[in-house]
């Protein structure tokens, strides 16, 4: 009797695994950076800052309040998202980033970042999809002379 019960439960055990639902593993998500945002060369005017705007969709800018822009390099941003072909994902990106020059306390401060495609972005068949961004940069009254950066904000990918 033993061994009947025991083989009714092993079968049991062995139909169960079998008619299982398969599990299922994504590719993970990478983010590539490509283009860092480049807001060309600018000043503010003792009196007063403003600002400058990238837009997601295109390398221009504008500028608004007391800034006197000087030409320079404007970029977008631009990063690479690699994973499962033809899934959806839901990128989210910071609220601020605060650039810095080099070494020092001064610093300015990027919001209202956009992206060039809307939530959720959809891989192609690939599994690939690059994404812009832009931001609005703010610079304060008599702004310090130098080169600001930040290498460290952090954008989210996560499959819907």
């Amino acid at each position: 009797m033993n061994k009947f019960l025991f083989g009714l439960i092993a079968t049991a055990a062995l139909l169960s695994a079998l008619f299982a639902s398969p599990a299922t593993a994504q590719v993970p998500l990478v983010i590539e950076w490509k283009t860092n945002m480049k807001f060309g060369t600018f000043a503010a005017d003792l009196a007063g800052g403003g600002t400058v705007v990238i837009p997601a969709t295109s390398n221009t800018s504008t500028l608004t309040g007391l800034l006197t822009d000087f030409g320079g390099t404007v970029k977008r941003g631009k990063f690479k998202l690699t994973g499962e072909p033809k899934t959806w994902v839901v990128l989210t990106m910071p609220s601020t980033i605060i650039i810095q020059k080099s070494t020092t306390s001064h610093t300015m401060t990027i919001s209202n970042l956009t992206l060039s495609t809307t939530n959720p972005v959809k891989l192609n068949k690939n599994g690939i999809k690059n994404v812009f961004f832009g931001g609005t940069l703010t610079v304060t009254t008599n702004q310090k002379k130098g080169t600001y950066k930040n290498e460290s904000f952090v954008v989210n990918a996560e499959y819907q």
